[in-house]
């Protein structure tokens, strides 16, 4: 073959190839697009999603996506705020105006901060005066709550899963070095819940992990086949 006829024929693979790629990076964004519409507005915060490798214009055109990634900070989830996540959904299937989902697993990271807003608003520790901190202790897995004046009052709580909830049990009250006395304790926190409920949550997820980290508290959770609308 001349050489010329060669260069017109690379031109033209190159071109296809070209358009191809436009093509999958476009098909690729719109679809990311449509998830993340969905996702926002559940968890009240934006999404980032990823497809894995194979091309988004051959899981269109088949109508399932193997496997599909969406990540995000700042979220709400349940009675807990300023959420980060990653979230995999295998086999997502497109079923008349739904989603069908397989499977997922969802690790969600809650900061100190974010905790001492949640943990501190469901205990009642927060309206004694003088705000609240939450430390995280990993080696003894407890949240040590800090309130009142000077942060003088701390209350350490072992956090534990209850089924589809998180039970928060207390382990020692203290006032400064003072450790306070149980029936004490137990009159000054009354009407404090004990517990977190986590059920009802989308996609069926079950909390299967809690660990507390040097960070705050990490939530481990699996769902099974589940469906929601599109």
């Amino acid at each position: 073959m001349p050489r010329g006829g060669r260069l017109v024929i690379c031109a033209v693979m190159c071109g296809v190839l070209a358009v191809g790629g436009l093509t999958e990076l476009v098909m690729r964004q719109q679809a990311a697009g449509r998830f993340k519409d969905r996702m926002n507005a559940r968890l009240g915060t934006s999404v980032d999603v990823a497809f894995g490798r194979t091309p988004v214009v051959l899981q269109l055109a088949r109508g399932a996506f193997p496997h599909v990634e969406v990540e995000g900070d700042d979220a709400t989830f349940r009675r807990f705020t300023g959420v980060d996540f990653h979230a995999d959904l295998e086999h997502v299937v497109r079923s008349g105006g739904s989603l069908a989902v397989h499977s997922s697993q969802v690790r969600a990271e809650m900061s100190a901060e974010s905790l001492a807003e949640t943990v501190t608003s469901a205990t009642g520790l927060g309206a004694r005066g003088g705000g609240a901190t939450v430390t995280p202790d990993p080696d003894s897995e407890e949240l040590v709550i800090r309130t009142g004046p000077a942060g003088r009052l701390s209350v350490a709580m072992r956090p534990e899963l209850d089924g589809e909830g998180i039970r928060l049990e207390r382990t020692a009250v203290r006032f400064g070095e003072r450790e306070v006395p149980e029936g004490l304790a137990d009159q000054l926190l009354a009407q404090a819940p004990r517990e977190l409920d986590l059920s009802g949550l989308p996609l069926d997820l079950q909390p299967s992990r809690l660990t507390v980290t040097e960070r705050g508290l990490r939530l481990d959770l699996r769902g099974r086949q589940a469906t929601f609308e599109n």
